[in-house]
């Protein structure tokens, strides 16, 4: 493997698993590892192997995890849920020697986006056991990435003592920030790199379709597989960074719960 990567998709893991009410005294520890093929950056037509370990500790609403830092999501008897994060958004380079960040050296002379702090607020609903609506607020508390809203939809089309099949849509929307940083082009870096200068505006940046299948062999060991297409909007496509406006991303990894 070329690098290691600790962002997990176990967010959808995690949103339907709010819904059921938590245990105050119950304390759990999560560890794992997953492998996941996705483009080095988002835009690239260039693809990376990465291997990801995992960890998650719970009690109660209390939370620390790789995916989405510490915080806490309080459950409501209706469905609804609430959460609140602190944690990190990975950043990007230009060139091939990226570590936990995407980056590519098609980008050279792009310049690096920096890892920052940031603050995650959630809102959800299981409408139905089956169907549920999620949205967040993923705003940078550090250097500035700008901020990332989404709202999705998910569905569990199968659900057993062992298995669970869960569909997803995931609609993305950066502020102008936000997508100037991912995707804009500023006069410097159009001499330096050769490309065009490109200043997107606020809005919608990608929709994501996931399906995630999760199987359980015990009451300790766990697995999952995860298939996520992406297609970037009309907003940041035609940025020049941009090599390909859709792209797969696949993910398998196991878990085992204390």
């Amino acid at each position: 493997m070329k690098k290691l990567n600790t962002t997990l998709p176990t967010i959808l893991l995690l949103s339907f698993a709010t819904h059921a009410e938590p245990d105050i005294k119950k304390s759990d520890i999560t560890v794992g590892v997953g492998t996941k093929y996705a483009p080095k950056y988002m835009g690239s037509d260039k693809y990376n192997s990465t291997i990801a370990p995992y960890f998650d500790w719970t009690k109660g609403i209390w939370f620390a995890n790789s995916a989405k830092g510490v915080g806490l999501t309080y459950s409501f008897n209706n469905g609804l849920y609430l959460g609140q994060a602190l944690g990190y958004a990975w950043g990007r380079k230009d060139d091939d020697s990226a570590w936990f960040e995407s980056g590519s050296s098609h980008l050279k002379g792009m310049g690096k986006i920096k890892t920052t702090a940031s603050s995650t607020t959630t809102l959800g609903w299981w409408m139905t056991p089956w169907i549920g609506f999620e949205g967040n607020v993923i705003a940078p508390l550090t250097d500035s990435q700008g901020v990332l809203y989404n709202i999705g939809l998910n569905v569990i089309l199968f659900h057993s003592d062992s298995d669970t099949l869960l569909v997803s849509n995931i609609r993305n929307y950066g502020d102008a920030r936000y997508n100037n940083t991912w995707f804009g082009v500023t006069d410097k870096q159009s001499a330096d790199t050769g490309f065009k200068q490109f200043t997107p505006d606020g809005g919608s940046s990608s929709v994501d379709y996931a399906i995630n299948w999760q199987h359980t062999f015990d009451q300790n060991w766990s697995a999952y597989a995860d298939l996520h297409y992406t297609t970037l909007a009309n907003h940041v496509r035609y940025s020049p960074v941009v090599e390909k406006d859709d792209y797969l991303t696949f993910d398998v990894g196991a878990f085992y719960t204390f």
